[in-house]
């Protein structure tokens, strides 16, 4: 093979590989994104919904029926899509408090609305508010605003739950009127906590959301579980360990898989247990706006 073969054998290869470069810098009209802003979302509720303190994290965003993605808010979502376009957003929340099971929560509605997208600009829809599915059943609202509240000791706890009306411990929320808190403290000797709802709950069995939502503060390791009772004993599940926290949190705690699995009981009682280490002088429970919910 000549060398002047060779030398036009490798300058036509250079050509085609510079062009092949150059075609694929090329920008794709279809692939340049419209935006849609997104600063929060918030949670309006009727008076039997209980507050509306909530700890939505999250957007769904669906742009006609496909998924473009689930974003931590506030987002700038790129879009390739421009020109009317139905938009759906679906509130998300973190499972079990934990990051990595985010979800669209089900018991909150979806927001749809048409929007004119235009291709390298923003759409900005700023906060959003979401409100609760009309399908959801309130099976156990507590709020602690009543003296005889809904939880009851059990026989092994050496430790009440009582209420606080000191404004540094009272769940506070913006807008709403909230003046006791429940709280629970280990005093002396008092080594172990058991609260048990005084009621008991038939929820759905067959794969259907049932989760408990709290707000809670707590400086020991708090355990939420349930009791099941069949038609010979009482089953105790726990399902969910929160970790000490300085600040008050908002939780959202999947009770579904737990009722599935336990599905000799026909009905439930939610209990919350604490025990207090040795290490810890002064353990201090804070808990509020328990709601039970099913569909």
């Amino acid at each position: 093979m000549s060398f002047f073969y060779r030398t036009n054998h490798f300058y036509l290869f250079l050509s085609f590989a510079l062009l092949t470069i150059l075609v694929s810098c090329e920008t794709d009209e279809n692939d340049i994104p419209s935006y849609i802003s997104i600063d929060s979302i918030s949670l309006s509720t009727e008076i039997k919904q209980g507050t509306a303190s909530h700890k939505i994290t999250d957007a769904w965003v669906y742009v006609g029926n496909k998924l473009v993605g689930a974003y931590e808010m506030p987002v700038n979502v790129p879009v390739l899509a421009a020109g009317s376009s139905k938009v759906t957003i679906y509130p998300g929340v973190r499972m079990n408090g934990v990051a990595g099971t985010r979800i669209p929560y089900p018991f909150y509605n979806s927001i749809t609305s048409t929007i004119d997208l235009v291709k390298e600009q923003i759409k900005s829809l700023g906060t959003l508010e979401v409100t609760y599915n009309s399908s959801t059943i309130f099976a156990w609202v507590e709020d602690f605003e009543n003296s005889s509240f809904s939880l009851d000791t059990t026989q092994r706890s050496n430790v009440r739950a009582s209420r606080t009306n000191d404004p540094l411990k009272v769940f506070d929320y913006s807008g709403e009127a909230s003046h006791y808190s429940a709280i629970v403290e280990f005093t002396g000797d008092s080594t172990v906590f058991e609260n048990v709802s005084h009621s008991s709950f038939e929820v759905p069995q067959d794969g259907s959301a049932v989760f408990l939502e709290m707000n809670y503060k707590t400086n020991t390791p708090l355990t939420i579980g349930v009791y099941g009772r069949t038609s010979t004993q009482i089953i105790q599940e726990p399902i969910f360990v929160l970790n000490p926290n300085t600040v008050w949190n908002k939780i959202y705690i999947n009770l579904t898989p737990t009722v599935c699995n336990m599905s000799s009981s026909y009905d439930f009682r939610i209990f919350f247990s604490a025990m207090k280490s040795a290490d810890n002088e002064k353990a201090e429970i804070l808990l509020d706006n328990i709601k039970l919910l099913h569909f």
